[in-house]
């Protein structure tokens, strides 16, 4: 027994001596793996033993930190993209420090995602703005226009909460659809119909998103068309390094549920990522849910030391309850949950398809040639409404309808000026209209890159070719039977189809520290429109060609771009000239001597894009040894041959609308010490807007607008305090006639049935353009601890107006009037640990206006629409498993 003991004493004792001696063959290996040109982090990096097996990945910071034997000579740091590097180590190397990798000359800006502490892009000359993977990561957005609304310059004009069609205004861009922002993914136009119709009827999940970049400034001229007042491009995650299998799973209040699964991989010089997101909600008032599925595939190659290939594929389905109507100021403040209209449905699908080639004949130039092409359709049955007094909706759609879905008024008391949008009722049915519309986009794109010494200091030149083609069919059905219909009869059936040969020449000059960067860019359009139901009625058509309505022109856009590097930061300037393209709303018009008109037989469609000059200086850098960092713009937009602006506001005379103001953006390091880090980020936007000159029609005012006392007052005081600005239209019930009183009284109003706005000289000299609050101010503090992140943010968007006549008011329906400013507060709370050895975790808990202070975000869709209210609490959490 006692020699049994000591055997087992012995055993324990060698078994000891084993582990100490293998614990004190191994070192700790520590670093850091950055961008060699930018030095920014690069997630993910595979760092190699020297036997072949994985030593471990850097993290979102770029660090890496794992144990390797003594006898480990060498590793090998590899990355998707970038020029393996091999480094050597001895018995004594603990800390490699900054590790710098190259970026491989097959290299291409899609497959490339910076996790930069900087908010902006260094290699676009102006002014931009990023968000990085790990705030993406701590947010997790219900939606893109959450992330968007913190960006500088940017005001999201709010909708249903979770539309997925999101309403993005950049420096006071109208922002319905986001028509007059350019939406990219991957560098690629992502609007179903970036000329025709840009509308943002598609936009890519939040929960795929890694990156996402605002741009502005001359360089946007490398983008097109719609380049005027910004561009945003959203960044989908990159092949990951190594092997990795991804899920993602999220819950939350109201049903809200999103699921993320996927599996990528680097194998030699592949890379590989297939990807599905689901998501549902249940929407924040009624009949307002949302189910989405995404489906994605990327493949990246480095075929060669001169070649590489991208292939992407996507397609997304949507089934949602969307509305454009909403509430009267009485639903609002009574139950802004509530809507009634429970038979609304917008269906979609969307495929798309880019395909990337890169080949460098030489080390200094590359040819990169990109196929596109994208499909979407979609239906949108929605249910035809009016708008009557809260105190007739009974009577007026009957005891059942009300039970169903109007039962909250039951008890409430009402006055005159209390109304409810409902479904309208004719001999006891209502009625549902479909807008069915069907886009194909396909283009092919060759640029050409070379590095070349000018003046005896380096330059690079680029030049780039798009041929780029658009079809889109616009249908409208109605349904007079049912709310449930599904099939209607066609009254409208459209037409589009559009050629556009576009492109740039580009070279940047380094002159020292100088830096100068001419741009000019230059758009060929030819498309057309046909009538098919008009054609169809004519017997004496002689081919498939009559009846097309063509527009045909060509825009050239210089701009110029100066840049001076100081310390640990860059002074620019640019100015350039930005064009809206003409699209289906305003692209078939005829303008002579400054009216626009529809064109009649023989006229010749000759309306020009809107068009505008652009100009802004600026700070970018960083300040007390990095632990600031940030940027600071003043931007002048002037645009002319404006047409379009709010739902059926149009100029007859073409305006000018001057926006300027100031954006700042920072990033302040307040504490690092014992592990804690402690950030402060603030963003800030000025913007000051003025219309200068124009004549407007707002078609909806006395057509649609159902009036308050407030509203009809104001309107009266807006035409007696400058009468030669209005020209007012009534009926008497003799015909419509011109006023021509020298100041009205409330009793003209009723008669009153349009009129047209004078601005500039003789006329308005201080009307405001819609949707430009003066403030939009975010605020946040984010500590980081271990594995723990935690953050609060403070979003704040100023009082706006929501029309060209800038009513402070509101009407009694709700479709005009001034919004009140707003404050929105969220928080976050995440924890990184390790489940294992080869599963990563994090958990986290994000609150989405905790404050759950519903406002009024907008007036979308004006006269149809009414309020839709914004801020109600949404609180989610879940899990995201690495392996």
């Amino acid at each position: 027994m006692i020699q049994q003991r000591q055997s087992h004493l012995l055993g324990t004792l060698l078994c000891f001596l084993f582990l100490s001696i293998s614990s004190f063959s191994q070192t700790k290996l520590t670093g850091r793996v950055v961008d060699a040109t930018d030095l920014q982090p690069l997630i993910g990096a595979q760092i190699i033993l020297q036997n072949g097996q994985l030593g471990g990945v850097t993290n979102e910071s770029g660090y890496f930190e794992f144990n390797v034997d003594t006898e480990t000579q060498s590793i090998l740091i590899k990355y998707l993209g970038y020029e393996e590097k091999q480094i050597t180590i001895t018995s004594t190397t603990s800390d490699l420090g900054i590790l710098e990798l190259k970026r491989a000359n097959t290299t291409l800006d899609e497959v490339i995602v910076s996790a930069s502490p900087q908010n902006f892009k260094e290699d676009f000359k102006g002014s931009n703005f990023r968000i990085n993977p790990v705030a993406l990561k701590r947010i997790n957005p219900l939606s893109t226009e959450e992330v968007l609304r913190t960006i500088p310059g940017v005001n999201i004009v709010g909708d249903m909460g979770l539309s997925n069609r999101p309403n993005i205004s950049i420096r006071g861009s109208w922002g319905r659809r986001s028509k007059k922002v350019l939406l990219m993914e991957d560098g690629t136009p992502s609007a179903p119909a970036p000329y025709i119709a840009p509308g943002a009827y598609y936009n890519p999940v939040s929960d795929r998103i890694a990156s996402i970049e605002v741009y502005k400034g001359a360089d946007m001229l490398k983008y097109g068309p719609n380049n005027m007042y910004g561009a945003v491009n959203y960044i989908t995650a990159l092949p990951p390094q190594k092997p990795t299998l991804r899920l993602k799973l999220t819950g939350g209040q109201r049903n809200y549920t999103s699921g993320l699964f996927s599996y990528g991989g680097t194998w030699n010089n592949i890379g590989g990522l297939v990807e599905g997101v689901y998501k549902k909600f249940d929407g924040f008032t009624d009949n307002s849910s949302v189910e989405i599925l995404n489906l994605n595939a990327k493949i990246f190659a480095k075929l060669s030391e001169n070649q590489s290939l991208y292939f992407k594929v996507s397609g997304q389905f949507e089934d949602n309850q969307a509305s454009l109507s909403s509430q009267t100021p009485f639903t609002f403040e009574t139950d802004p949950t509530q809507n009634p209209l429970d038979a609304d449905q917008f269906t979609m699908r969307r495929y798309g398809v880019d395909i990337i080639h890169k080949w460098l004949p030489t080390e200094q130039s590359s040819f990169t040639t990109k196929v596109y092409a994208s499909d979407f359709e979609r239906d949108w049955w929605r249910q035809v409404t009016t708008k009557v007094r809260a105190s007739e909706v009974q009577g007026y759609v009957g005891p059942d309808i009300f039970n169903q879905r109007y039962g909250y008024l039951n008890g409430k008391s009402f006055d005159d000026e209390d109304y409810v949008i409902v479904g309208r009722v004719v001999d006891g049915l209502e009625s549902t209209t479909d807008s069915r519309w069907i886009y194909k986009v396909s283009g092919i794109k060759e640029t050409f890159k070379t590095a070349w010494e000018a003046f005896n200091a380096p330059s690079h030149f680029e030049a780039s070719i798009n041929l780029h083609r658009e079809t889109f069919k616009d249908v409208f059905l109605e349904a007079d039977n049912t709310r449930w219909a599904r099939y209607g009869t066609a009254t409208k059936d459209l037409w589009y189809r559009l050629w556009s040969v576009n492109g740039y020449v580009r070279n940047e000059f380094q002159i020292g520290k100088i830096g100068v960067i001419p741009i000019l860019r230059f758009e060929h359009v030819d498309m057309y429109r046909q009538d098919l139901i008009a054609q169809a009625q004519d017997p004496t058509l002689q081919g498939t060609t009559e009846g097309r309505e063509p527009n045909v022109y060509d825009q050239f856009l210089p701009g110029l771009t100066i840049n001076r590097e100081y310390k640990n930061g860059e002074f620019f300037g640019s100015i350039y000239q930005g064009m809206i393209a003409p699209s289906k709303v305003f692209g078939f018009l005829v303008e002579q001597d400054g009216v626009v008109t529809n064109p009649l037989e023989g006229q010749s469609i000759n309306i020009d894009p809107e068009l505008s000059w652009n100009k802004e200086v600026g700070w970018r850098g960083s300040l007390f040894g990095n632990s600031i960092n940030g940027q600071l713009t003043y931007f002048h937009n002037a645009s002319r041959n404006f047409y379009a602006g709010g739902r059926n506001e149009v100029f007859q005379e073409l305006g000018k609308i001057n926006v300027q103001g100031v954006e700042m953006a920072f990033n302040a390091e307040v504490l690092n010490d014992g592990g804690h880090q402690l950030h402060l980020l603030g963003n800030l936007t000025y913007m000051h807007s003025k219309v200068k000159e124009g004549r407007l029609e707002d078609k909806d005012l006395f057509s649609q607008v159902v009036h308050s006392t407030d509203t009809q007052n104001e309107y009266i005081q807006k035409v007696n305090s400058n009468r030669n600005a209005y020209e007012v239209y009534a009926d008497n019930g003799g015909g419509e006639t011109l006023l021509t009183d020298a100041t009205l009284d409330a009793s003209d109003f009723p008669n009153i049935t349009r009129s047209i706005i004078t601005f500039g000289d003789g006329g308005i000299k201080d009307a405001e353009a819609p949707y430009t609050p003066k403030i939009n101010m975010t605020v946040g503090l984010n500590h980081d601890w271990k594995g723990w992140s935690s953050g609060i943010n403070l979003h704040y968007v100023g009082e706006q107006f929501t029309e060209f006549h800038n009513f402070e008011q509101e009407s009694a329906d709700g479709a005009i009037g001034k919004l009140p400013s707003f404050t929105t507060v969220d928080a976050f709370v995440n924890y990184d640990f390790k489940i294992g050895d080869q599963m990563d975790a994090t958990v986290f808990v994000n609150g989405k206006n905790i404050t759950d202070r519903v406002y009024r975000a907008s007036r979308l869709n004006r006269a149809t629409s009414g309020v839709f209210a914004g801020g109600f609490r949404q609180i989610i959490f879940g899990i995201n498993l690495k392996i």
